[in-house]
């Protein structure tokens, strides 16, 4: 009998890091390999373009120049300057424009530390939070890390997350329903009727909520991959509002608390810096819970991430962009010519799911019992099976890759999928 060490149930419910446990395995296997034998690890989702310079040369300038500041306490909120940064950077991308003092947070952690300061404000246990999936794994459990229950919406990476999935799914606990732009892994990117059409939904929702003095459900909007949308960019979910019933408007900016950082568009995964945007009372009362859990993000962190904003850097947010997606369409190019792989053009942002249902049959015959670890060992290649964004059969024979590798990386990847698949036609 397993003695009870007293670990919080909420813990041990979630599982561990389907990306950083893949990342960790392979670097381990590769150790033992040669060169030629290595895993070619296209699990985990950073690109190989390296943060630009500028940005490191800037850190070491402030260093020089202003070493009491890196070294002191900084605001909980994050540095005035930063606030502003992010308030100028929003208002560029989205013209959408936000109080640095009170409706702009940053935290450490990267935007995952902004979703949790969000789940920290919002969530009390027995709440419902609505995800659609396929989706980012780490949304459920950290739902459940809060004793909060997780309502998860099977959707098509073409509609994603329909008004009538959302009419179905809103409960009296719903307390949260999580969208966003650019969606992993599926790259789902909405349209502003799309979301129109949720915000619909919302809004009655809310209306009658708030008419009967309960709470109402909130947006939490996430976009780590909003400079991977390379089309036309809807409105932020934020900038929209409905016609009510009786013809006045209504805003969704009152129920909506954004989240991004510098991450996936600056090559920035180190610096562990998110910012969120919202009504300056959930913002106050997320650093009232921030200041309890971490205080506030790295000085390095917010520093680098100020100048990584600035208007001339946005260049190199679109050029990371498109060099990633040029990658992505390469590697389109060279599974497509496989006939019974289905592999379907994203939206936006540089994930393949790619659907090896039709090799299933073939690779349970040399016993694997999904598609992720058929291209572990058959083909050398890591990626992150699809059963990690949704439960369902069905999804253990897709599998996430990254794109964001270099374009000879991915060229040899790319050659030993097409071999493995051959041989098991053969």
């Amino acid at each position: 009998m397993q003695k009870n060490r007293g670990i919080s149930r909420a813990v041990l419910s979630i599982p561990p890091s389907a990306t950083h446990g893949t990342a960790a395995r392979i670097a381990r296997l590769n150790q033992e390999l040669t060169e030629n034998d290595r895993m070619i690890d296209l699990s985990i989702g950073a690109l190989d373009t390296p943060a630009d310079p500028r940005i490191d040369q800037g850190v070491v300038d402030f260093i020089q120049t202003r070493p009491q500041t890196i070294h002191a306490f900084a605001p909980v909120k994050g540095f005035p300057f930063l606030l502003e940064s992010v308030a100028a950077r929003v208002a560029r991308l989205h013209a959408v424009k936000y109080d640095p003092d009170s409706e702009i947070m940053v935290t450490p952690g990267g935007v995952k530390g902004s979703i949790s300061a969000a789940f920290h404000t919002l969530l009390d246990p027995g709440d419902e939070v609505v995800i659609p999936v396929p989706n980012w794994p780490h949304y459920s459990d950290m739902v459940r890390l809060h004793e909060a229950v997780p309502r998860t919406v099977l959707v098509t990476a073409e509609d994603g997350l329909t008004a009538r999935a959302l009419e179905e799914v809103l409960t009296e606990r719903t307390k949260i329903v999580v969208l966003g732009d650019c969606l992993n892994p599926t790259g789902k990117i909405y349209s502003t009727e799309e979301l129109s059409a949720l915000a619909e939904v919302v809004g009655l929702h809310n209306t009658r909520r708030e008419a009967e003095g309960e709470s109402p459900a909130y947006v939490l909007f996430d976009s780590p991959y909003e400079a991977h949308v390379l089309g036309p960019r809807a409105k932020t979910f934020a900038a929209i509002d409905v016609k009510r019933t009786d013809g006045s408007r209504c805003s969704m900016r009152p129920w909506t608390v954004s989240v991004t950082g510098p991450g996936k568009t600056y090559g920035m995964h180190g610096d562990r810096i998110g910012y969120l945007c919202g009504p300056p009372d959930i913002v106050e009362a997320a650093a009232r819970a921030q200041v309890n859990l971490t205080s506030f993000a790295s000085t390095y962190g917010q520093v680098a991430t100020h100048i990584a904003l600035q208007p001339e850097m946005d260049e190199v947010a679109t050029s990371r962009a498109k060099t990633a997606r040029a990658n992505l369409e390469a590697m389109l190019e060279q599974l497509d010519t496989v006939p019974s792989l289905r592999v379907r053009p994203p939206q936006g942002g540089y994930f393949l799911f790619i659907d090896l249902s039709g090799h299933a049959e073939a690779y349970r015959r040399l016993g694997h019992s999904s598609a992720e670890e058929f291209l572990l060992t058959e083909a050398r290649v890591a990626t992150i099976s699809g059963s990690h964004f949704a439960e369902g059969e069905e999804l253990r024979h897709f599998v996430r890759i990254n794109c964001g590798r270099t374009a000879s990386l991915l060229t040899e990847a790319g050659r030993r999928i097409r071999n493995a698949l051959a041989r098991l036609d053969s």
